[in-house]
């Protein structure tokens, strides 16, 4: 592995290009418009693109996923005028309001996932359909799940 670092801009991507992108750049691509510089978005929107037209391996990590999911979910709880923002952010989490939150991240993730090749962590054999379903509902904490399911998985 290099220590160099290159601007993806720049960067001519190929078929034997493999990448992990971190949370942070799912956030940039498919995080809310409003949390996300545009210029940012179109940096990593555009690379996105660019490494699938080269056929490049996109790996996505189950943390990674976490990440984007719990982080999405609390920038949206932070935005949250302080008057009408619940004390705690589980509160929040299982509160209706935070259903059609939780339907629009898991709509997020599902596309994330549609582009991407799991790593091999036990994910790979994970049916995303239920947990998505699940925490689209509300009040269900992810890591939880992908954890509960994993442990099924391990029996």
């Amino acid at each position: 592995m290099s220590n160099q670092v290159i601007d993806i801009n720049n960067y001519k991507f190929t078929s034997a290009d493999a990448v992990l992108f971190d949370a942070n750049v799912w956030l940039y691509i498919y995080g809310r418009q409003e949390d996300v510089s545009p210029r940012n978005r179109a940096t990593y929107t555009l690379a996105l693109r660019r490494i699938r037209s080269a056929r490049g391996q996109i790996f996505l990590d189950g943390f990674v996923l976490s990440e984007f999911i719990n982080a999405y979910a609390r920038f949206v709880y932070n935005k949250l005028p302080a008057e009408s923002r619940p004390a705690e952010f589980k509160i929040f989490r299982n509160s209706a309001g935070f259903k059609p939150i939780a339907r629009k991240i898991a709509r997020q993730v599902r596309k994330i996932l549609q582009k991407c090749q799991l790593t091999e962590t036990g994910l790979e054999t994970v049916d995303w359909e239920p947990i998505l379903t699940e925490y689209a509902i509300g009040g269900a904490d992810f890591n939880d799940m992908m954890l509960a399911e994993l442990c099924k998985k391990k029996v």
